[in-house]
């Protein structure tokens, strides 16, 4: 592991809008990581999806398919949490004038 200042883990402050802090909080009660306090890592399940994300922000394409679907109301409940998170940034930093907190 590598730290900027060779000093350790730190903690940082970031600003996030409410919507965002809900969604992300439901990101892990789903699941998105595993295993004990001190020794969690990524879902294995989630790796490719990440992994893929990677690629398309490193200037790649990729091509996603699903296998099974998942609860239609969990999956309606996620896409309208991000949804909302990203409306409530969008409006917390328009009014701002500058970018305040992350969508």
């Amino acid at each position: 592991m590598s730290y900027q200042d060779g000093v350790g883990p730190r903690t940082v402050g970031y600003q996030l809008a409410s919507e965002t802090y809900a969604y992300l909080m439901r990101l892990i009660d789903l699941g998105v990581f595993e295993g004990p306090i001190g020794e969690m890592a990524l879902n294995p399940a989630v790796r490719p999806v990440l992994e893929a994300l990677h690629q398309v922000l490193s200037g790649g394409e990729v091509k996603i398919e699903v296998k099974h679907r998942g609860s239609p109301d969990i999956l309606n409940e996620l896409n309208r949490r991000l949804e909302e998170a990203g409306k409530e940034s969008n409006e917390i930093n328009k009014k701002a004038g500058y970018y305040v907190t992350a969508y």
